[in-house]
């Protein structure tokens, strides 16, 4: 039921740094299987690594996290009187807190519902210090409020967990944090997700998340682990951003499902992803929790996470996107998924 398309071609030319001889490198191109996105595979490409992700410069990162520490709205409870607060009648008191995790309103909403979510009271982490108690605790506000929101208005319908980690990931502040937002109108990539998880049940009468589970463990090459049969980790066949990790949860629907130990798991899972990019040398990731509808849900629907590490943290840093992926939708695979795969299973052994 699930095609996993692969294309492979070769490009030949005289290379001055093997002396001028021919050369020919095998370009793979890959289909996502449910969306059919195109991702390329070309193991050469790591010849270009210290122009694409030159390594993280710990000491410049420490330097920028001291220097901006000071006036960090979040850093030394200055959160208590600088942060904004959601009428009591949505939540009494108008934040929610968990240990050292707080959850208020954005000052500047994309959504009906957007919430950031500060996770803890460190101002920088590096992404091996994400522990499994912390995102949990960050992750349990995130889940409530959504349940909150929808208990006291059944509105809006499409709510996503998000997180963009340090400057070369598109964060305003070094503070770690999450986003919640929920609105009336998903999101392209969330619609484009729905439907064709809808048109997959459709057309052959299983959810495609648990198709892809089965099939994925199956194959073993992409598969890392499981946590208690309810968040399923892989590496992307077809990636959308670099390094893309997906946490799956084939027996959820939408976020209004998740229990308890879903949560707990979810956070286990991406305490273990951030760990392993940690030890490939990366510093900063995107995230993204997505899942169906919350007033219909349908057989098709189901819930996942993906996980993308971005540009390092480095001066004078350089973006990691260009034309190939903002226009003309394609992505380049750093890593070949089933190699991330084998790195990330590496640590839970």
């Amino acid at each position: 039921m699930i095609r996993f398309e692969s294309i492979r071609q070769t490009a030949e030319f005289h290379s001055p740094l093997a002396g001028g001889k021919l050369i020919r490198q095998e370009i793979e191109f890959r289909k996502d299987p449910l969306l059919g996105h195109v991702s390329i595979v070309n193991e050469a490409i790591r010849g270009k690594k210290e122009f694409l992700f030159p390594d993280t410069d710990f000491n410049y990162t420490r330097e920028r996290a001291e220097a901006t520490r000071s006036t960090c709205f979040l850093c030394d409870g200055k959160w208590e009187t600088m942060t904004p607060k959601y009428p009591d009648t949505l939540l009494p008191g108008g934040r929610m807190v968990k240990n050292e995790c707080v959850l208020f309103p954005n000052l500047f909403p994309l959504a009906s519902y957007h919430a950031v979510v500060m996770v803890g009271h460190a101002h920088y982490r590096n992404l091996d210090e994400f522990s499994e108690d912390l995102l949990r605790d960050a992750l349990d506000v995130s889940f409530s409020f959504i349940k909150t929101v929808w208990g006291k208005t059944k509105d809006p319908s499409y709510f996503t967990v998000n997180a963009n980690y340090l400057p070369p990931a598109g964060a305003s502040v070094i503070h770690p944090h999450l986003q919640v937002l929920g609105a009336g109108v998903p999101s392209t990539h969330h619609e484009r997700v729905i439907k064709a998880s809808r048109k997959f049940y459709e057309e052959h009468g299983r959810s495609f998340w648990k198709v892809l589970i089965e099939e994925e463990r199956k194959a073993g090459v992409r598969y890392i682990t499981c946590f208690d049969d309810s968040a399923h980790i892989i590496a992307a066949y077809s990636p959308i951003g670099p390094n893309e990790i997906q946490i799956v949860f084939p027996h959820r629907a939408n976020l209004l499902e998740w229990t308890e130990k879903d949560i707990g798991n979810f956070a286990k899972a991406l305490s273990t992803v951030l760990k392993a990019y940690h030890n490939l040398g990366f510093s900063t990731f995107n995230m993204a929790c997505y899942g169906g509808p919350l007033e219909d849900t349908e057989e098709g629907d189901g819930c996942f996470a993906r996980i993308i590490t971005r540009q390092n943290m480095v001066p004078h840093h350089r973006t990691d996107d260009f034309y190939f992926q903002r226009l003309l939708g394609n992505e380049i695979a750093f890593y070949p998924p089933e190699e991330l795969a084998g790195f990330v299973r590496a640590l839970l052994n």
